[in-house]
């Protein structure tokens, strides 16, 4: 753990090297796209892309299933999870071959990239990239099997009358396996009253478990798609909104896994996208960003940090966090308060490493730092947005998405932070033994991804 913290913040602090100033121009008005993209390079690299996350999703299943321990119970569960607090895939030489996969999807989706950079995207070449990312979707939503808890706890606490108070009694019939995960009463939940809300309507249609579960993974597609759009509205080049339509780690994230963190990210891009144009309703979307996750609130400041005026920027970063802080109290109440610490005591108990929950802080701080001297002067640090992991409570993969509304403010690095998720969530991920392997390829990505970072900064000097 201590070694990917430092890691994260050598690349964070290296981004000092470059500071600069607002870039807020489009990259088609950068760069003359008369040549179309070569449709059999970009098919052949979504394709390949496209096939070894189809054949992760079957390790994942086949993993699920034939883990040790097996508990008779998780058979009844309607999507099998891979238990964390098990010997997980160490049973079995799975590590490598997800490994494997993650790599080639890295390349795959760098082909996809540089396949379109620069050029025009056509009409088919558009249905190639709408097609790979539904067909990935697809695959996800039907997965029987998941990495993560978390949708069972969304499902609990949409089903308890007061979800910052459960009852101290089960919940009947099937739902009662939710206990079985969680205990009896479940944990409080520590997500906004916002999400809450979303939730209750998302899932009350449905009265079976499972159809429930598949609701929530709906919600993921949906708020991963209104992501795409986000970036379209803010006018990133098409060859740059390929790497998150089809980014596999965010597919697996948000769709397969169904957390709802996407659609904080969503609602904060739409933030960042409407924040010149139209601030109240950007800092609108910030408030309600807040109400899902409050972390988010810090993010959602920089809904108005496009405009020119300063007025404007502090004002609305005020009134969003003011907002969401206002929104959250009233909804939630103190219970909510308590839900909050109560879960960043656990987890900050389960690290116990004081060198480790130090680096943690920093890391919060210089994403805080970031969101300041955006709000400040418009200036941007280049690889800040690697650091808004930080903001949550523990650091697992799926929370290095917080970056994206931070590396869409910054623009220059997007593709690049886009092209990290999936090692990275892989590298963080928490359902894979320990091993040999495991802890030289974690040295490895410390010790490189600061090189990486240097040289390319001081490519974009020699450019500049």
């Amino acid at each position: 753990m201590i070694a990917a913290l430092a890691g994260f913040i050598a690349v964070a602090l290296i981004g000092l090297l470059r500071l600069h100033g607002p870039d807020r121009t489009a990259r088609e008005e950068r760069v003359q796209n008369t040549r179309r993209v070569e449709l059999p390079r970009l098919a052949l690299a979504v394709a390949t892309l496209a096939g070894s996350f189809f054949v992760q999703l079957a390790l994942i299943t086949v993993a699920a299933r034939i883990q040790r321990p097996f508990p008779p119970w998780f058979s009844a569960l309607p999507l099998l999870p891979i238990d964390d607090r098990g010997p997980l895939f160490g049973h079995a030489p799975f590590w490598s071959a997800v490994a494997a996969c993650t790599l080639l999807q890295t390349l795959a989706l760098f082909a996809v990239y540089r396949a379109g950079r620069g050029r025009r995207f056509g009409r088919r070449a558009r249905a190639v990239v709408v097609t790979g990312a539904a067909a990935m979707m697809l695959a996800a939503f039907v997965t029987p099997a998941i990495t993560s808890f978390d949708m069972y706890a969304y499902a609990g606490s949409a089903h308890a009358p007061n979800a910052y108070h459960p009852p101290a009694s089960a919940f009947d019939g099937q739902f009662g396996l939710i206990n079985r995960i969680y205990g009896v009463p479940i944990f409080p939940s520590p997500y906004g009253p916002v999400w809450l809300a979303l939730a209750r309507a998302a899932l009350s249609p449905f009265h079976e478990l499972g159809a429930q579960l598949h609701a929530l993974r709906l919600l993921g597609a949906i708020g991963l798609v209104a992501c795409v759009f986000a970036l379209r509205a803010l006018r990133f080049s098409a060859a740059e909104v390929s790497l998150v339509a089809l980014n596999p780690a965010l597919i697996a994230d948000f769709v397969l896994d169904g957390h709802n963190d996407v659609t904080a990210i969503a609602l904060t891009l739409w933030a960042i996208a409407l924040g010149v144009r139209a601030p109240a309703a950007a800092v609108a979307l910030g408030v309600l960003a807040g109400g899902i996750k409050l972390p988010f609130l810090a993010i959602a400041a920089l809904a108005t940090a496009g405009a020119r005026r300063l007025t404007v920027r502090v004002s609305g970063a005020l009134l969003a966090v003011a907002g969401g802080v206002a929104l959250s109290a009233l909804l939630g109440g103190r219970d909510y308060l308590l839900a909050i610490r109560a879960t960043s005591r656990i987890y900050g108990a389960a690290i116990g490493d004081p060198l480790a929950n130090g680096a943690h802080a920093v890391l919060a701080l210089i994403a805080l730092a970031a969101v300041g001297l955006a709000v400040a002067s418009r200036r941007v640090w280049p690889t800040a947005g690697w650091t808004f992991v930080a903001l949550a409570a523990a650091f697992f993969g799926w929370y290095v998405a917080w970056g994206l509304p931070y590396a869409a403010y910054e623009r220059r690095w997007l593709a690049a932070f886009a092209l990290s998720l999936p090692p990275l969530t892989f590298l963080l991920s928490t359902f894979y033994a320990g091993s040999a392997l495991l802890s030289v390829t974690l040295v490895a990505a410390t010790v490189g991804a600061p090189v990486a970072t240097y040289v390319a900064l001081r490519g974009t000097r020699r450019r500049a």
